[in-house]
């Protein structure tokens, strides 16, 4: 039955504008949204509503695309965000598109990984870390 549908003219275009339609909000998601490693984009605009007031508490690393250190720290930060999904919000902010959250969080060094909680900034993590570094300063905010 289902060769027979798929071989009509009419059926294919519209199961192939449902696919179009399908992957360009996939794709819109994962850009903006958060990928496989729940790790989402944040901006000047949303900051607030997506970390500050967040139930949750929330990891975000403050970087630059032409940060050297940032880029090194990019995977370690996914790898730690992928294993803590749905306890932790982890976030990526580019301080040059968005440069008035990272003044008003005071952040002069890339890259910097921020923990809030309850709105608040816990804990400041600076410069490259190791990933167990990375865990260990996380994991204080996920159990306590």
């Amino acid at each position: 039955m289902l060769s027979r549908l798929d071989e009509d003219p009419e059926i294919r275009r519209i199961m192939d504008e449902k696919m179009e339609r399908f992957l360009s909000r996939r794709l819109a998601t994962d850009s903006h949204g958060s990928g496989q490693d729940g790790v989402i984009d944040v901006t000047d605009h949303d900051f607030d509503e997506r970390i500050i007031r967040a139930s949750l508490p929330a990891v975000v690393d403050f970087w630059a695309s032409w940060c050297a250190p940032c880029a090194d720290m990019e995977p370690v930060f996914r790898r730690v965000a992928a294993r803590h999904r749905g306890e932790v919000i982890f976030a990526r902010l580019n301080i040059d598109a968005n440069r008035s959250t990272a003044v008003a969080h005071f952040v002069g060094s890339i890259p910097t990984m921020i923990i809030f909680q309850g709105g608040e900034e816990k804990h400041r993590v600076v410069g490259r870390v190791s990933e167990q570094e990375l865990e260990m300063a996380i994991m204080a905010y996920i159990s306590g």
